[in-house]
């Protein structure tokens, strides 16, 4: 099980930071976008749209353009709080602390569901998605990235010959992510794989990008302490991976998923 206060509490910290760190949720989220249909004329194309999981509100903006009303949902307050003051929308916008798993929406009330590396800290993906189906009106979109089992593999290959304690989440195979959507009973119009691969200049620069975005929670994390030597070891590894330009490589590997309520 997820320590959602855990989560929320490693993400209000990192809310002033996140957005010097969040290069990886930028390319994302402009990825994501991409994948919205297009019509002519996008102002005021959904009466009510969610941005599931803000974070520090890159999408809002976007999806303000679009859209008559705006919900704003976070499960950190801090990182909600933080979203809020620095967002002045001209869009009437609303702004809930909430869980993805148990949305504080009233049912059929929404055009547009948008989520952006945000339902990986959920405990079963079905759940959000089945609130979400609930929530949204018929015909109406949810719209979703989220990160697949191969991320972070790096991390997971220096850490492994150091010792078996957990270091790195788990996070969902393609197939596990499949049959989160189907039992979601929303129909699939689109579902992408795509590996997105971050370099940095030292181990100390990999570990403060992931500090500085609130995701270094490792759910069900080992209570023995890591050594020293343990950071020594795994540090030492990591090195063996630098690239020909020198740089340490870290990969993420996204799924991009558009669904409708028929």
């Amino acid at each position: 099980m997820i320590d959602k206060n855990a989560v929320a509490r490693c993400f209000g910290k990192a809310a002033a930071s996140y957005d010097q760190h969040a290069l990886l949720q930028r390319l994302s989220s402009d990825k994501l976008l991409q994948y919205l249909p297009t019509v002519p004329n996008m102002v005021n194309t959904y009466a009510t749209t969610v941005d599931l999981g803000c974070g520090s509100g890159a999408l809002l903006s976007t999806l303000a353009e679009c859209s008559e009303n705006l919900i704003a949902v976070d499960l950190s307050f801090g990182m909600l709080t933080h979203a809020r003051g620095h967002h002045q929308l001209a869009t009437p916008t609303y702004w809930l602390n909430g869980d993805a798993e148990a949305l504080p929406l009233q049912s059929d009330s929404i055009d547009l569901c948008v989520s952006n590396l945000a339902l990986q800290w959920c405990d079963d993906l079905a759940m959000p998605l089945i609130e979400t189906s609930r929530c949204l009106k018929r015909g109406g979109l949810m719209l979703f990235s989220t990160l697949v089992s191969g991320s972070l593999d790096e991390l997971t290959q220096s850490w492994a010959a150091v010792n078996k304690h957990r270091h790195v989440n788990r996070f969902l195979s393609e197939g596990e992510i499949k049959a989160a959507l189907l039992k979601s009973g929303l129909s699939v119009e689109s579902f992408q794989i795509e590996i997105q691969t971050m370099h940095y200049s030292s181990v100390k620069e990999v570990m403060l990008s992931l500090k500085g975005i609130g995701a270094n929670h490792v759910h069900n994390k080992n209570v023995k302490p890591t050594t020293q030597g343990d950071l020594r070891a795994f540090k030492a590894n990591y090195e063996t991976l630098r690239d020909n330009q020198g740089l340490l490589p870290l990969s993420y590997k996204l799924a991009y998923c558009l669904l409708r309520k028929r």
